[in-house]
């Protein structure tokens, strides 16, 4: 593989994550902060994949005020997610659900407002800077050989296990997660391919398709997560009939998924070099 300067990558991400913060900024739409969101988690795999050549590790992390712009839109987007969900379900059911969307919408509101919390143009640019400064020169095929093994470790120790819960689902989405951000960086972005990868296009995506799947069980656990059986009994009797059945449906969708993942996970090729 060419080698590739880590200062060239980081600032590329950079530039995007510029674009797409301002972009959020302006509206928190559903969209802005899905293409922020992955230019952080591309940008943060990444970062991970370098730290072991670091003296420092703790270096090549963001700061507290990155991670709590980042934890604003993470809430907002779930909250809106929920929205969809809810508005989905309602149609021709009288807004059964009103004061429980009322309430998503209060929250966004208030978070939306909380636009001070965000870096400015220039805030960004110094975190970058001070990232730059710490990365190694080059970054060559045993620093990815090495971030690929520990991901596709953690894979085969929760097949191994056997045991498929949600944290579990969410160790294996992840750990693929991560090595697809890192393929995709030096194939799509850099048209760099890794020679010592050995999925070939199908095998890449099976893995991108079990991604998917997996995060689609990870909104639908953070959309029950928002509508728990305590919350539901403070509802009036007939909205309270109206959300348990909303909910046993999105519990239906999420057993459902994770049916999908159990049966796309074995496919996954994980001798992978």
């Amino acid at each position: 593989m060419k080698k590739m300067e880590p200062g060239h990558i980081i600032h590329y991400y950079f530039k995007r994550l510029d674009k797409y913060m301002e972009k959020m900024k302006k509206d928190f739409n559903e969209e802005s902060i899905h293409l922020f969101r992955v230019e952080v988690k591309k940008l943060r795999a990444f970062l991970r994949m370098l730290r072991p050549g670091m003296e420092d590790p703790g270096l090549l992390k963001f700061p507290r005020p990155f991670k709590k712009m980042y934890a604003i839109a993470g809430k907002i987007r779930d909250r809106q997610l929920c929205l969809k969900r809810m508005n989905e379900y309602d149609q021709g059911n009288d807004n059964r659900s009103m004061d429980t969307i009322q309430g998503w919408e209060k929250e966004i509101e208030e978070l939306t407002g909380k636009k001070d919390d965000f870096l400015s143009k220039g805030e960004l640019a110094e975190v970058e800077e001070k990232i730059i400064k710490q990365v190694p020169v080059i970054v060559g095929d045993a620093l990815l050989k090495n971030f690929f093994s520990q991901k596709l470790g953690a894979i085969r120790q929760v097949i191994s296990g056997g045991r498929y819960r949600d944290a579990e689902l969410h160790s294996i989405r992840k750990s693929i997660k991560d090595i697809t951000y890192i393929n995709g960086i030096f194939r799509d972005d850099f048209k760099t391919p890794l020679p010592f990868l050995r999925w070939n296009k199908s095998e890449v995506k099976k893995a991108e398709d079990l991604a998917h799947t997996l995060g689609l069980f990870n909104d639908s656990c953070i959309a029950l997560s928002f509508l728990m059986p305590a919350d539901i009994k403070k509802a009036s009797t007939g909205k309270k009939k109206y959300l348990l059945s909303v909910r046993q449906k999105w519990l239906t969708e999420k057993r459902k998924l994770k049916k999908e993942i159990l049966k796309e996970l074995p496919a996954i090729n994980l001798n992978i070099f």
